[in-house]
């Protein structure tokens, strides 16, 4: 019976890059099925299962119809990482579950992968707007209030110990802003980089107030074959894990992009 089951899960797609915020990585629902991997989203209560006190049973080879067999827990692995098979009674229901042998920082890492999957483009607004740039005027730019804010996602397992659960966080550190700005070479070379979402631009500040999130064209845009100067707005992340145990620290950094293009015009006036 085991060996099939064990057969049975060898498909069991393992956690990705590819995975969405508040998708579930296990397999299977209900009473006498197979559950396995790393569960997302708000993990449940500690030896709960709705609400129900689970009790847990490691499951072997041994089969006492026969008398015979091995005592050793039943595993499988699976891109590197052993699963071992238990049998979870809660209440009335049982269900079979492949728990993940896996560390909260192995967590961590998987949960990582969630948040850079949910951070959405970058989002920025720009006085001039993208279609008014003016030569040697200064173009502010910032980030939409809605957007600039953390990103959080949690990944966890239920094991006969408890739930274990990685949380990590991504928070928006720094804009850059690199833009072509050249009639006659044709490629993005100039960039400004500033702490921060950057401040609104209001209009009743005028043209005088300075921003730390702008850019000045030195060219129009007008004389460049498509009319418009190709840009690219950069935000780097920082991710922190924080884990059950109180474990945590630093993950890897990441950055989020998205591609504008910038119309830029001179402004002519009459001296007299």
């Amino acid at each position: 019976m085991w060996a099939s089951l064990v057969g049975s899960l060898a498909t069991i797609i393992p956690f990705s890059d590819h995975a969405q915020a508040g998708e579930q990585t296990w397999a299977g629902s209900g009473d006498g099925e197979i559950w396995a991997g790393v569960q997302t989203g708000s993990p449940e209560s500690a030896g709960t299962w709705n609400g129900v006190v689970c009790s847990w049973t490691v499951e072997t080879a041994y089969d006492s119809s026969f008398g015979s067999g091995s005592t050793a827990p039943i595993t499988m692995e699976i891109d590197g990482i052993e699963y071992v098979l238990y049998t979870r009674t809660c209440g009335s229901s049982w269900s079979s579950v492949w728990v993940p042998q896996i560390s909260e920082a192995q967590l961590a890492q998987q949960a990582s992968a969630l948040v850079r999957a949910s951070i959405p483009p970058p989002r920025l607004q720009m006085a001039p707007n993208p279609n008014s740039a003016v030569v040697l005027v200064s173009t502010w730019f910032w980030a939409d209030s809605t957007w600039w804010r953390p990103v959080s996602a949690t990944a966890w397992i239920p094991t006969p110990d408890g739930v274990i659960w990685a949380t990590a966080t991504a928070t928006p550190s720094t804009i850059t802003f690199a833009t072509e700005d050249s009639v006659v070479k044709s490629a993005i070379t100039e960039s400004v980089t500033c702490a921060g979402p950057g401040p609104d631009w209001n209009l009743g500040w005028g043209d005088d107030l300075d921003s730390p999130c702008s850019y000045e064209y030195q060219h129009a845009s007008t004389a460049h074959p498509s009319g418009r100067f190709d840009a690219r707005v950069s935000v780097a992340w920082s991710i922190e894990w924080t884990s059950s145990s109180g474990a945590g620290g630093s993950l890897p950094s990441w950055t989020s992009t998205t591609s504008m293009s910038v119309r830029v015009q001179e402004l002519h006036a009459l001296v007299r």
